[in-house]
């Protein structure tokens, strides 16, 4: 794939654009509990921060700095902003983040690429211009010069933890999401498969007890609970592969939730209700009504990004999933 337009392009945006941006790069890699973009006045260091647990910026948490520049990020300004974090850390604003990169589009410049790729010069560079680069921009109006125990706190402070990404680490990563698709076209990744459980879980007792009914039709006998089918291995079976289908759905809607335009699932799902509506509504029986939506569902084409990664046992499950919400039944 040709990227030399994707980078033309990119190197265009703001800097608001540049944030979102890479916000998506780590909201659709899926790594953190929550992807939050602070870029502002107030923001204290952090542009777009990830935090891996509940604990937030007290936890363990990555820091993102943007820095969209005409020109690569020089060192005086990579000293400026890691002497920002490691003062409000110091401060008790936050716990250190586990990692500090440097984010830009036109990367680092020669110099500063060789003071990150080793800690302990970019820690010598920092302390020795501290008074200059730093001090003065961490509180407007006040000035925050390197003594006592703030000299004490940057000397322990952990420097490896800066580090950089180049634009080719971004739009590799960024290409693995589903923002990728919606900002630069193209198809979505795959989403995982769905694992079954053994054991039906609460969440399933509503579309599974509709299948019972459709299993009891068939058999001429009453089904009430999944152990009424060992004796009848046909609908045993046939639950199972309901069941595969009804968890490859919900993994589906689950990986592309965070990763696409709020509602895009939403409307893919109501595009698979529509299709099967009205073949539902032609049928009596509930084996011939479930037939038929499964049927329609596999046939249908939604118009929606998430088409052309929606396998059949996929859109099937989606019949699951309405039926689990009580918007569609099998038995009349």
């Amino acid at each position: 794939m040709n990227l030399a337009p994707i980078v033309k392009l990119v190197r265009a945006y703001d800097a608001t654009e540049w944030e979102i941006f890479i916000s998506e790069w780590q909201k659709g890699l899926s790594g953190y509990a929550a992807v939050k973009r602070l870029g502002g006045a107030g923001d204290l260091g952090r542009d777009v921060i990830g935090l891996a647990s509940a604990d937030a910026c007290q936890g363990v948490w990555d820091n993102y700095q943007c820095k969209h520049y005409e020109i690569p990020l020089a060192t005086p300004k990579a000293c400026e902003d890691a002497g920002k974090i490691i003062f409000h850390a110091f401060r008790g604003e936050f716990a250190p983040p586990r990692m500090c990169s440097f984010v830009a589009p036109r990367g680092p410049t020669t110099e500063l690429r060789d003071l990150l790729l080793n800690p302990d010069k970019f820690k010598a560079e920092v302390i020795a211009t501290w008074d200059k680069r730093v001090a003065g921009r961490v509180v407007a109006g006040e000035k925050h010069v390197l003594v006592g125990a703030l000299k004490a706190y940057v000397e322990t402070y952990d420097f490896t933890s800066f580090c950089y990404a180049t634009i080719d680490d971004i739009l590799d990563g960024h290409r693995k999401t589903a923002y990728w698709a919606s900002r630069f076209g193209g198809t979505l990744p795959p989403a995982p498969d769905g694992h079954t459980p053994a054991a039906i879980a609460p969440g399933e007792t509503v579309y599974v007890g509709k299948l019972l009914e459709v299993y009891s039709e068939q058999a001429g006998v009453a089904m009430t609970s999944a152990a009424d089918l060992d004796a009848h291995d046909q609908w045993k079976d046939d639950l199972q592969k309901q069941r595969v289908r009804f968890y490859d759905a919900e993994a589906f809607m689950a990986h592309y939730r965070d990763q696409t335009e709020p509602g895009t699932i939403e409307d893919f799902a109501e595009q698979i209700h529509d299709a099967i509506e009205p073949a539902v509504a032609t049928e009596t029986g509930a084996f011939s009504r479930l037939t038929a939506a499964l049927t329609s569902a596999a046939q249908t084409a939604p118009a929606s990004v998430l088409a052309p990664r929606a396998k059949v046992r996929v859109k099937q499950g989606v019949c699951h999933q309405l039926a689990n919400d009580d918007r569609v039944s099998w038995k009349t």
